[in-house]
């Protein structure tokens, strides 16, 4: 290897530093739309051919290029953007560095025609990968023209490893989707291949790009989210969990100041606050603006500029947390309870921001005071089991109800159609889709009428579900579902209360912990007291549970304190979301009744009378997300018969 050190030719460094920035088509097309965003341009149209290898092109109204300064601005580090080095601590612009015509120069062709507002005849430059022409004058609109063509025709290498046009396209897309949301206040249209993928009105309603970009169905199922604090405020969009939901994070967009980033933990945060409204595995929908300070946000920290840093990210997560968490409940009305000092200093703050934010009913948040001043215990309320209900039939209909599972099951089901495709049923082919094909609205809109009050319980059918039907429509509750919410919001209601959760053990259970483990539990006893868990150390890396918020098998016992455990380390790594309610959502799951748990009639009675409960409160889902009741109207049941048409 030789061993002398050698400054670099220029061409090959501009070849290394377009690796950085034009590292595919849709970089280029990143770095150009910036720039027309940075000029002030209020419409901006985007066109690529052959996935953008062959032809970007991006054509806006800003400010233009002065004719002067045409070659200027194709020299690397030159930029009208920063002027001191005190700039980068507040920088405001989405470009900056200055590197981005430059890099792109190196490996392709790149056409430019401008004009600036004063002048009458504007410029036309071309640098052919590397080779600088000469500046001429041309009669133009406002604005700026960008072309580039042949990219990497220069770089084979480079070539070799872009993936075929219609994924390269499909990259660009993505990214003009995403700078469509960043900037509803832009019209944009993008064509791709000759034909028009959207246009945007440029209006500054996001709901309204959101329509253009992703559908009408998107554009139905959203919901606002504004909340402001401490001079941050985040807006934007976020779908119904219970119409929007996806089984990956492709969905999901967030901004700062107008810059698109990625940034994993923001994520996490804006999903732990759909938490107990999305089934598990599945990722809610949103467009977040984060509006902050420049000085509170490092963008120079990545050649793309796509992660940035924060001054205090904790404030900043929490933040965001609650602007998700009210806009999830922006639409329930508030109940009519005392509100706390934190809840009350809150709406202060954003009342005097001028936010309209939406903040969540006392009942459906825990209060963090709450937790710090939980000190003193009183004597348990809430316990395991069921309570006997009134009948909402009587015994001796009781006696005519069937145990569906103790009907000879169909040996044969080859023939039976499946009832999760979109064609049976009309939807989607995702579990909440097709949740959505079965009525899990439950009436809402009439929330003080009795949803079961002409229904009777025809049964239970795999020890799991309950079968009720009136005169036009069947209903199937899962028992688990509606028990687990229902002591999910008992649980919580106590704890705002400081009522003590725990119970007495007539027998100790000794559990062995590895060393990270026992130093954990012994380091948060006080915070496992809260959630009704009584430890003392037992010497040798062992400590034994002498109260536990569940009566349960052993193992079960153990598995809640390790899920608390876990919940626990977490909140210490990432202490931002309300890691409370996670703990009480582990034990109303080990509380509730079980799934192949075979129920007396005055059972299956109390949890009707739940589910009806939780209706009126706009509850709907278990705290996993998953639906408590379904649906299926005689329509429905007649046209999966071939009976109507």
């Amino acid at each position: 290897m030789p061993n002398e050190i050698r400054v670099l030719p220029e061409e090959v460094a501009d070849k290394i530093a377009a690796g950085e920035v034009a590292e595919r088509p849709s970089a280029v097309v990143k770095e150009l739309t910036e720039n027309a965003i940075d000029a002030g341009a209020d419409k901006i149209t985007v066109e690529i051919k052959n996935g953008g290898v062959k032809l970007i092109r991006v054509t806006d109204n800003g400010c233009g290029i002065p004719k002067e300064q045409v070659k200027t601005a194709f020299l690397r580090h030159a930029t009208s953007k920063l002027r001191s080095e005190s700039d980068l601590y507040s920088i405001s612009t989405m470009g900056f560095r200055g590197e981005a015509l430059s890099s792109i120069c190196a490996v392709a062709r790149v056409e430019v025609i401008t004009r600036t507002e004063t002048e009458e005849l504007g410029a036309h430059y071309v640098v052919d990968h590397g080779v600088c022409g000469e500046a001429d004058e041309i009669a133009c609109g406002v604005g700026t023209i960008m072309s580039v063509e042949d990219l990497f025709l220069n770089v084979p290498a480079r070539m070799k490893f872009l993936k075929k046009d219609s994924t390269e396209a499909g990259y660009v897309s993505d990214l003009m989707t995403r700078l469509a949301l960043s900037k509803p206040d832009i019209a944009f249209e993008y064509i791709c291949d000759g034909s028009t993928v959207f246009v945007t009105s440029g209006d500054g309603d996001i709901k309204n790009v959101i329509l253009k970009v992703y559908g009408l169905k998107f554009a139905k199922a959203v919901m606002p989210v504004d909340y402001a604090e401490g001079g941050v405020r985040v807006n934007g969009a976020a779908g119904r969990p219970e119409q929007l939901s996806f089984g990956n994070r492709t969905k999901q967009t967030v901004f700062v100041n107008g810059r698109y980033i990625k940034n994993h933990v923001i994520a996490k945060i804006a999903e732990e606050a759909f938490r107990n409204a999305l089934m598990v595995g599945r990722f809610p929908f949103f467009v977040l603006d984060i509006k902050m300070p420049p000085e509170l946000v490092d963008v120079n920290v990545h050649p793309a500029k796509t992660e940035v840093k924060f001054a205090n990210e904790k404030a900043l997560y929490d933040i965001i947390y609650h602007a998700m968490k009210n806009a999830l409940y922006g639409g329930r009305p508030a109940e009519k309870s005392e509100q706390s000092k934190d809840a009350k200093k809150s709406r202060a703050v954003l009342r005097d921001s001028g936010a309209s934010a939406y903040l969540p009913r006392e009942s459906e948040k825990i209060n963090k005071k709450v937790v710090r001043d939980y000190l003193e215990y009183t004597k348990p309320k809430i316990t395991g089991g069921i309570h006997m209900p009134e009948k909402v039939v009587s015994e001796s209909e009781a006696e005519n109800i069937p145990r569906l599972e103790d009907i000879r099951p169909v040996d044969k089901t080859d023939d039976i159609p499946p009832l999760d495709k979109a064609d049976d049923i009309g939807g989607d082919s995702s579990p909440a889709a097709d949740a959505n094909d079965f009525d899990v609205q439950l009436g809402l809109d009439e929330p003080d009428a009795a949803l079961f009050s002409d229904c009777k319980i025809i049964g239970q059918v795999f020890n799991t579900y309950i079968i009720l039907a009136s005169s036009d429509k069947m209903y199937l509750i899962d028992q688990h579902a509606a028990h687990e919410r229902f002591g999910f919001e008992e649980l919580k209601e106590a704890y705002r209360k400081n009522e003590r959760l725990s119970q007495l053990l007539l027998t100790p259970i000794a559990v062995s912990l590895s060393h990270a483990e026992y130093g954990a539990v012994m380091e948060n006893l006080e915070t496992f007291k809260k959630f009704g868990f009584e430890i003392a150390d037992f010497g040798g890396g062992s400590i034994v549970i002498n109260e536990t918020p569940i009566i349960a098998p052993d193992e079960e016992i153990k598995s809640l304190l390790y899920e608390i455990l876990n919940a626990i380390l977490d909140n210490i790594r990432h202490p931002v979301a309300d890691f409370e309610e996670k703990a009480l959502d582990m034990i109303s799951c080990k509380k509730a009744i079980k799934g192949g748990d075979r129920l007396s009639l005055p059972e299956m009675n109390k949890v009707v009378e739940q589910v009806e409960d939780l209706r009126r409160r706009g509850i709907k889902t278990c705290p996993h997300g998953r639906p408590i009741v379904i649906s299926l109207s005689k329509t429905k049941i007649e046209k999966m018969f071939g009976r109507i048409v």
